[in-house]
C-alpha cells in the first residue's frame, strides 16, 4: 500500500469534515424560527413578495442568492444552511443591527458601507472578502442587504398593526402602508450623515497618554487594562439576541471591519449595533486620543496579518447614501 504524504493526508481529513458537514446539514432538524405552528398561513404574512426593488436591488439579489444566502439565509435572517457552525453567527440583514458603518449609532449602514465589507471580509470571522467581484455587483448586492434591512423594519411595524389593532394585512396595506413606509425610512436615515473624520493628529506619547486616561474612564471595564478584552464585566455581556458576546482583544491588532486608525476611531463614533458597544462619548480630538491608545496595545508578536491597504480606512466622507 502506496505511503500518504502529509498534504495528502490534510486534503483527506479536509474533505472527511465537508462531507460530514453536507450530510448533518441535510439531515438536521427544520429551523424553528421557520417552523413556528403559531405563525399565520404565508397568504396572511407581511412577505418579500410585497415589498418593491429598485434596479440596483433587483439585480444584487441575483448575486445575493448565488454568493450570500447559504450563510445569510434565503431572506436575510441569518438562517443559511451553514449558519449553524459559524461563530459569530451570519448577521440578520432583516433586524437591521449593523456594526460595521460609517453612519450614526442606532443607523442604517450607506451602501458603501456594505460594499467594503463585501469587498473586504470581516477579519476573525467567518465572513470571506470577495475582492474578484466586480464593484458593481458589489454595490447592487450591498443595494439588495439594505433593502432587506428596510424591509425588516417595515414588516415589524406591519405585523404590529395586525397583532395590537387586530387588522388584516390587506387592511394594512390599504390603510395604514403607504405613511407608514416614508415614516419608517425616515427614522432610518434621520441624522446628517455619513459621519465625518477629521484630519488625524499626530500618534505620539502625548496623544497615546491621554488616551490612556480616556481609555481608563471608559472602557476598562470590558476590554481590561491590558486590553485583552478581559474586564470585569465581559464575562457578562449579551448582544441583541441575548447571545454571549465578547470585547475585542485589542493586542491582536484583528479589528473586524479594519486596522487602520480611521476604522478604529469609526468604531468609537458610531458603535457597534445590537452589541453591548455604545457610541463613545468624546470630542473628535478625544477619541483620535483613545484611538492612538487602543492601537498601542497591540502586541507584535500577537499582530495578526492585517486588510489590504485597499481594505483600511474605508471613506466617510461622500460615501453614497
Amino acid at each position: 500500500m502506496p505511503s500518504t504524504t502529509r498534504p495528502q493526508l490534510a486534503l483527506v481529513v479536509a474533505l472527511g469534515c465537508l462531507a460530514a458537514l453536507i450530510a448533518a446539514a441535510a439531515g438536521r432538524a427544520p429551523d424553528p424560527a421557520a417552523e413556528d405552528p403559531a405563525a399565520p398561513p404565508a397568504s396572511e404574512r407581511f412577505g418579500l413578495q410585497h415589498w418593491p426593488l429598485d434596479d440596483a436591488a433587483a439585480r444584487g439579489r441575483v448575486v445575493y442568492e448565488e454568493k450570500c444566502s447559504g450563510c445569510h439565509g434565503p431572506e436575510g435572517l441569518g438562517n443559511g444552511d451553514a449558519a449553524a457552525w459559524l461563530d459569530p453567527r451570519p448577521r440578520n440583514f432583516q433586524a437591521g443591527r449593523f456594526k460595521f458603518r460609517t453612519t450614526p449609532s442606532g443607523e442604517l449602514p450607506t451602501i458603501a458601507d456594505i460594499a467594503h465589507v463585501v469587498r473586504c471580509g470581516l477579519s476573525g470571522s467567518a465572513m470571506r472578502s470577495f475582492p474578484l467581484m466586480p464593484e458593481s455587483a458589489r454595490n447592487d448586492v450591498a443595494a439588495y442587504v439594505r433593502s432587506l434591512a428596510e424591509f425588516g423594519l417595515v414588516r415589524a411595524e406591519v405585523e404590529y398593526f395586525m397583532e395590537e389593532d387586530d387588522m388584516t394585512l390587506q387592511e394594512v396595506l390599504d390603510e395604514e402602508y403607504d405613511e407608514l413606509v416614508p415614516d419608517i425610512l425616515e427614522g432610518a436615515y434621520e441624522s446628517v450623515w455619513p459621519v465625518s473624520v477629521e484630519q488625524r493628529p499626530e500618534m505620539d506619547a502625548d496623544s497615546i497618554e491621554q488616551g490612556r486616561v480616556l481609555y481608563e474612564a471608559q472602557c476598562v471595564a470590558c476590554h481590561g487594562a491590558t486590553g485583552r478584552g478581559d474586564g470585569s464585566s465581559s464575562y457578562h455581556l449579551r448582544d441583541w439576541k441575548d447571545a454571549p458576546i465578547l470585547p475585542r482583544d485589542f493586542t491582536t491588532g484583528i479589528f473586524r471591519a479594519g486596522s487602520a486608525p480611521k476604522d478604529v476611531f469609526l468604531r468609537l463614533r458610531t458603535g457597534l449595533n445590537g452589541t453591548p458597544m455604545p457610541a463613545v462619548y468624546g470630542s473628535d480630538e478625544e477619541l483620535w486620543h483613545l484611538t492612538h491608545f487602543i492601537l498601542s496595545l497591540i502586541e507584535d508578536d500577537l499582530r495578526a496579518e492585517p486588510h489590504p491597504v485597499s481594505c483600511d480606512a474605508h471613506a466617510a466622507a461622500g460615501a453614497a447614501r
